[in-house]
């Protein structure tokens, strides 16, 4: 059996009945963080491009772009709510995938459940088979995947939205089997693209990929059945290698969402800015850091982190989001990080723009290394009196380890969500949320996610 041929079969005969507890209650937070990031990033001149384009194209009006009144055909309403998901850089993560696994999952199963009249059952089932897909690519891959230069929210995320895709349009397992064929010939995202608009776009491209992949393989187009593991096949493609023999041996048998985990973010920037924002924002609340006084700051950070923030001096708010100097600085400086410290322009702030030049990162090879472990830093800041104040080699809140409460995400969501929605109906999509494999038709949860602005 071929691996596209074993991922297929995972796709058609996995149920909700053999989904663990464990694995829909994370299912639902997942869902509560990305459907608030989605509304939170529906202003952002990304969102705003893509809907251009969508609204110039036309289509069915089938698919809901949330935060809007744009109704869209399903694969432009996937593009949509997938770039306007991932504009804050406020999405989670998952550390298999080194990426963010969500937002492509739900902007494609939410786009293929409203097409198709599903159920919350239908749409919890088709995220939790692209995030097991997802992962279990993510584990094969990485992190040569990743080094080599690939996002995999987009590279890897395609498939992942293709196999929620297949699931939610019905598809068997010869047409599912073409389905991710296709997809394997459709993932694309570069790295070097990190602090710009199309990082953000990636997301969206992975979930209108996916849906459009399911959409052609349900109308006879065919795909090699080697796509994957073939000797010009994607992976060797994308990584050098060839897929280890039990990459896939442990789908639905282990699941990753409860096993590797989702990391939520509590700040909108790069997941590997965070463990450090919460070193200095513990140090400066512990020791009352006067930021004037501070004279150097320094980061250590795994190897793979210097290819990733890559912005020592921002010019924009979407670079900042991939500069340690910024929101190190930015930390120390205000004493918070929220969506406001990256707002377009130059930095405003007279104390962070400071900082900044007083922040160096550094490769630790003293940090553990394992893909869990990426993300962890070490701190040491300096005082102009000599004082030496360190954090020692930690990992950053949010993480599986660590995770946010069901409160601070319920905060996180409302935070995102009241200002487009309104706060009696957020606080309403949050208790619907809560139960979202109830809902009845997912139209019930996607027409109260709708506001004015087009």
């Amino acid at each position: 059996m071929t691996a596209t041929t074993r991922l297929a079969e995972f796709v058609v005969k996995t149920s909700l009945r053999d989904c663990p507890d464990a694995v829909l209650a994370q299912t639902r937070r997942a869902a509560l963080d990305s459907i608030g990031v989605m509304l939170a990033g529906a202003t952002e001149p990304v969102a705003k491009s893509v809907r251009a384009v969508a609204r110039a194209e036309g289509g069915l009006p089938l698919c809901t772009v949330l935060g809007t009144s744009l109704r869209a055909a399903p694969g432009w309403a996937a593009l949509a709510n997938g770039a306007a998901g991932h504009a804050h850089d406020f999405d989670d993560t998952n550390f298999a995938l080194m990426g963010h696994p969500s937002v492509p999952l739900f902007a494609a199963a939410l786009a293929g459940a409203e097409a198709e009249t599903a159920d919350g059952g239908a749409l919890v089932l088709a995220y939790v088979i692209g995030f097991e897909i997802d992962a279990a690519l993510g584990l094969a891959l990485n992190p040569g995947h990743y080094t080599r230069g690939w996002h995999a929210t987009s590279t890897i995320g395609t498939l992942g939205c293709a196999a929620a895709a297949s699931r939610l349009l019905g598809l068997d397992v010869n047409q599912t089997r073409h389905a991710l064929g296709i997809a394997a010939s459709m993932a694309s995202g570069l790295k070097e693209n990190f602090g710009s608009m199309t990082k953000p776009y990636h997301a969206g491209h992975a979930a209108q990929s996916g849906i459009r992949a399911a959409q052609l393989a349900r109308e006879g187009m065919t795909a090699s059945d080697a796509a994957l593991e073939g000797r010009q096949g994607y992976v060797t493609a994308f990584s050098g290698a060839t897929l280890p023999a039990d990459a896939l041996d442990r789908l639905g048998a282990r699941w990753e969402l409860t096993a590797s985990g989702i990391a939520v973010k509590p700040y909108p920037s790069c997941a590997l800015t965070h463990s450090a924002i919460d070193a200095l924002l513990e140090l400066r609340a512990r020791h009352r850091i006067d930021p004037a006084k501070v004279a150097a700051v320094e980061v250590g950070v795994n190897a793979v982190v210097p290819d990733v923030l890559r912005h020592a001096r921002p010019s924009n708010g979407l670079e900042r989001k991939f500069s340690m100097q910024y929101c190190a600085a930015a930390a120390l400086a205000r004493g918070a990080v929220g969506l406001a410290d990256f707002e377009p322009g130059p930095v405003r702030d007279a104390a962070t723009r400071d900082l900044m030049e007083r922040v160096r990162m550094v490769v630790d090879p003293g940090l553990p290394n394992e893909l869990e472990q990426h993300a962890w830093s070490r701190v040491t800041v300096r005082l102009a009196d000599g004082t030496t104040l360190e954090s020692a080699p930690r990992g950053a809140s949010g993480h599986p380890t660590t995770p946010l409460s069901d409160a601070e995400l319920h905060a996180k969501f409302l935070g995102c969500a009241a200002p487009v929605l309104g706060a009696d109906v957020a606080a309403g999509v949050a208790e619907q949320i809560r139960r979202l494999e109830d809902v009845p038709d997912v139209r019930a949860l996607t027409s109260r996610l709708v506001a004015e602005q087009e």
